[in-house]
């Protein structure tokens, strides 16, 4: 086989890998929309002081960890219908700016798929996740807090101060303490029992 059909093949694997969607990952879909869910209610009531309607969630590493893992897809589902779930049995109701900020906190550290395939072995792939993860908490709680400058008729300045900075702060406070905790705790359960 040439070195060019080798790098085509290559590249529809990590293509595959990257935006299909299997059996596995509709489980780990639900796995992680549970999860997100239920830990969320627990912390949901840690609200921070003088913030609006924002609370302390530990949990944000679920999709943080179930997207770096298992793909994009998979920290989208995880991260949105997670929130979702939380917020739904937590007796906040549906915020969708909300949801859909959470999934595209999940979505975009799910793209660190591409360069590691899942496999957090070295420093350097757990950086890469950390790096996606950051600017998934950034992004998706930038669409979240500023959208709310339009249905809660919010200034700039107050969906800033109010919503995104301790919400973005928080998130990504325990989402970059814990996702590499549990990316080496995966990694060794992975080695001991198989994937």
């Amino acid at each position: 086989m040439a070195t060019t059909e080798k790098e085509n093949l290559r590249e529809r694997e990590v293509t595959s890998r990257v935006w299909g969607i299997g059996v596995r990952h509709i489980v780990y879909m639900a796995l992680g929309a549970a999860l997100y869910g239920i830990f969320s209610y627990f912390t949901n009531i840690l609200q921070l002081p003088s913030a609006g309607n924002v609370s302390f969630r530990p949990a944000i590493v679920i999709p943080l960890f179930f997207g770096a893992v298992f793909g994009p897809w998979v920290g989208l589902f995880s991260g949105g219908v997670g929130n979702l779930l939380g917020d739904y049995i937590s007796g906040y109701g549906v915020y969708w700016n909300w949801d859909v900020g959470n999934a595209l906190i999940g979505f975009i550290a799910g793209l660190v798929v591409y360069f590691t395939w899942g496999v957090y072995r070295h420093s350097r792939s757990i950086v890469l996740a950390e790096v996606f993860a950051a600017l998934g908490v950034i992004i998706g709680i930038g669409f979240a807090s500023y959208t709310e400058i339009w249905l809660s008729k919010l200034t700039f300045v107050t969906a800033t101060t109010g919503y995104l900075l301790p919400a973005a702060l928080s998130d990504l406070i325990n989402g970059l303490i814990l996702l590499p905790i549990l990316l080496l705790a995966y990694r060794a359960a992975v080695a001991r029992f198989g994937r």
